[in-house]
């Protein structure tokens, strides 16, 4: 899409997003909360605010806490708006009883992911401190659904550096340096340990490069999954996943700008 037709869209799209917020905003403060977070997101304006605010979203109810700076109001609209973690019956062979989420931000894809399947229990990886907590926070109306590990996951355990952005959900591990923070690093066994599940019915991976460090290996872990929704990433695309992914059975039937989906259901998506 060209600048010019970006500036033109660009009104279109705010105002698609403050009419989201007076929806989902579960009273009227709630909704000007919402629309006036959406509005210093966009214009730079929220350094350092939170939001509180409780949403009524696919008949669960919410209480969030989201950073007016730093990507939280971006992430809100781009997964319960534009919903672009919804799962098309096309990519399952059963209802998914077991959901990982790797990179689990503040809990947004896991909420919609929730929504969308309300029998399943989620396991959410993350490993800021901060977005951690507020993980905890709005995913505390899914009571013992949802389980917090807070840790990065990568191919070997131990300790890794956290490489902070402006956006707090492009935060990336590094080997060495003294950049960032310091965080536990754990395998995909141990997640699966500490969760005491054997088999993984939906796996959302956007760990911003970590997938190099873990998919490359081929790992046995793998065949337990279902289905893989993963963001790509630092020149990791498509024809690597489609390779790294096939002998565990998964094929690759979408894929965005940077987004995959990867089933081992049998019909394909549209």
């Amino acid at each position: 899409m060209s600048i010019l037709a970006k500036l033109l869209t660009r009104p279109f799209v705010y105002a698609g997003e403050l009419g989201f917020c007076l929806r989902v905003g579960a009273t009227f403060p709630d909704k000007i909360r919402l629309a006036l977070a959406t509005l210093a997101f966009h214009l730079r304006a929220g350094r350092g605010r939170v939001v509180r605010a409780r949403v009524r979203y696919e008949g669960h109810t919410a209480d969030l806490r989201l950073r007016c700076d730093g990507g939280d109001v971006f992430i809100f609209h781009e997964v319960l708006m534009s919903r672009v973690y919804h799962v098309s019956p096309d990519w399952l062979r059963s209802e998914p009883r077991v959901i990982v989420d790797l990179g689990a931000n503040v809990g947004l894809a896991a909420l919609a992911l929730a929504a969308q399947f309300p029998n399943a229990r989620l396991v959410c990886v993350e490993p800021h401190p901060a977005t951690a907590n507020l993980l905890r926070h709005n995913l505390a109306c899914l009571g013992s659904r949802a389980q917090v590990l807070e840790a990065a996951v990568s191919n070997t355990p131990g300790k890794m550096r956290l490489n902070l952005a402006a956006e707090h959900y492009n935060a990336s591990l590094v080997r060495g340096g003294n950049e960032g923070i310091e965080v536990d690093t754990i395998t995909m066994e141990d997640v699966m340990a500490r969760a005491g599940i054997t088999t993984i019915d939906v796996l959302k991976m956007d760990i911003e490069g970590a997938e190099k460090l873990i998919l490359p290996a081929r790992p046995v872990w793998l065949k337990q999954v279902g289905l893989l929704l993963a963001e790509l990433h630092d020149g990791y695309g498509f024809a690597e996943l489609e390779r790294d992914v096939a002998g565990a059975g998964l094929r690759v039937v979408r894929a965005g700008v940077a987004q995959a989906v990867a089933t081992r259901a049998g019909r394909a998506a549209d």
